[in-house]
């Protein structure tokens, strides 16, 4: 029996990734390196992929698309010095360099103690889902020193929902994207709470009957106290 058979929870939080989570992109060892040899032809590459080809990028989060694709699309000359599956290694690797938010996590810890489970609900490619479970795996523990933020963030969830494997994006179909986690786990929209930094995603989850509070860095430095008091005031704890 799995540990989420064995658990009943009576509410779930589910948290968005980019935006409220990190900020960090893929590739991060290339991106954020100036000396990489593959630096300035990445970060062309990357930033006419996120920021002209809408469309490509929204099959990749649909699972239309894998990674292995994107990376042929991005055209990038290797040197003999790299292997030719190396940016597509590096997709799930350098997720481990994600910078995280660490304020979120005292709040979603004392709301796992009072019942309520903490599932990630990211509009996101195949190599960050592929990361997030390869981090989310037991294995022997791990001495403080040698953890990430990437790994502790991704074991303090209790499940995952990602929009590659899920097939549609949370703001298309919020039915479709989380309906069956939530029967799953006798629970409904009424029993579930929304954090997202994207207002569309939050108008979207409303909807359907759920909670949602719209989250990121910027308005957390603006109004933390409101947000903090409006969690706590929805999960019952003080």
């Amino acid at each position: 029996m799995s540990h989420q058979d064995r658990v009943r929870w009576n509410k779930v939080i589910f948290v968005d990734w980019h935006g409220v989570l990190s900020h960090d992109p893929f590739w991060m060892s290339i991106l954020h390196n100036e000396q990489h040899p593959l630096h300035i032809s990445l970060l062309d590459a990357s930033n006419r992929l996120f920021r002209e080809q809408d469309n490509l990028v929204r099959d990749w989060m649909q699972g239309d698309l894998n990674v292995s694709q994107i990376v042929e699309h991005l055209q990038i000359e290797l040197e003999p010095e790299f292997p030719r599956d190396y940016l597509i290694q590096k997709s799930v690797d350098d997720c481990q360099l994600m910078r995280i938010n660490p304020q979120l996590i005292p709040l979603l810890q004392s709301a796992q103690e009072t019942g309520t489970a903490s599932v990630l609900a990211t509009d996101n490619m195949d190599c960050f889902h592929d990361a997030i479970q390869t981090a989310r795996i037991p294995s022997a523990p791990v001495r403080e020193s040698e953890s990430t933020p990437f790994n502790t963030i991704s074991r303090l969830f209790d499940d995952v929902l990602c929009s590659s494997e899920q097939r549609i994006l949370k703001s298309e179909d919020p039915q479709h994207f989380f309906q069956r986690w939530l029967s799953a786990h006798a629970l409904d929209f009424s029993d579930a709470l929304l954090l997202d930094d994207l207002e569309k995603n939050c108008s979207a989850f409303r909807t359907v009957g759920g909670t949602a509070i719209q989250w990121n860095t910027e308005l957390l430095e603006q109004d933390a106290g409101n947000f903090h008091s409006e969690l706590k005031s929805w999960l019952q704890i003080s």
